[in-house]
């Protein structure tokens, strides 16, 4: 691969760092991110539709039905169609960041031999982070930082859910307001992009038109989405590297200071 489409994934980046680096593998590869993420995006939105009625800009309507309807959609999307996006995504940066040109094909095999331990850390973490919620928003807030990762962990360190859980409570520890200013970034992106979408295709739920709108707006937010947090992965995965670097040097400082005092 020519050393232009290189990234270096062993360096911190700042929020803004990220979402640079975020675009300089959009403009570099355009096709690859935007088929990975809508090729899981809308087979989903069409068979939702299909099954339900409910196009992907509906607002279901507020009754006991719909409000299982939706909860069951929320579910799903995050522990299936979420989950898969994260880790095509995850494991073409990952290639790229190895100095090789990712292709479609290698990484949508690699994506789904990961996706049921995926998959499962999505559904673990979405119940414990929904029964916070559910008790204490505190709880289910600060369970939500932990877990923000762990679908990533779960992709490439391949150790099954628990592993993967505890990878992510020990990246993202220390590091709680780097990751709730990049989740406030996005999620004003997101609702921006919601917004505008609907704005173009108003009314109707099943029209053609505000399907294929529908599916290009969530395509773009799961990708976004689902590729800021693989840059954030590896962010915290070089935090936690130039943490455990230092720790040698401290303690050889200290352990200099005590043989001096000795020596005094």
């Amino acid at each position: 691969m020519p050393t232009a489409y290189r990234i270096d994934l062993q360096t911190e980046r700042s929020i803004r760092q990220i979402v640079a680096a975020m675009l300089v593998l959009y403009r570099r590869f355009p096709l690859l991110f935007t088929i990975l993420a809508l090729a899981v995006v809308a087979p989903y939105d069409l068979a939702f539709l299909g099954i339900t009625g409910y196009g992907p800009l509906a607002r279901i309507a507020h009754d006991d039905k719909a409000l299982s309807l939706s909860l069951l959609n929320s579910f799903l999307r995050d522990f299936l169609v979420i989950a898969l996006i994260s880790a095509l995504h995850v494991h073409a940066v990952n290639a790229i960041g190895d100095g090789q040109r990712p292709r479609l094909k290698a990484v949508a095999l690699r994506g789904i031999q990961v996706l049921p331990v995926v998959a499962a850390t999505e559904v673990i973490t979405y119940v414990g982070t929904f029964v916070g919620f559910i008790f204490l928003i505190v709880p289910g807030f600060l369970l939500a930082l932990r877990w923000t990762v762990s679908a990533q962990a779960a992709a490439l360190e391949r150790q099954g859910p628990s592993a993967a859980i505890d990878s992510s409570r020990q990246l993202t520890s220390g590091h709680y307001w780097h990751i709730i200013g990049l989740q406030l970034l996005f999620g004003a992106l997101a609702i921006g992009v919601d917004l505008g979408a609907r704005a173009i295709a108003p009314g109707g739920t099943s029209g053609v038109v505000s399907v294929c709108v529908g599916i290009a707006v969530q395509t773009i937010v799961a990708s976004f989405s689902a590729l800021s947090l693989a840059l954030l992965y590896f962010d915290l995965q070089a935090r936690a590297q130039s943490h455990r670097d230092g720790m040698p040097a401290l303690l050889a400082a200290e352990l200099g200071h005590e043989v001096e005092q000795g020596g005094a």
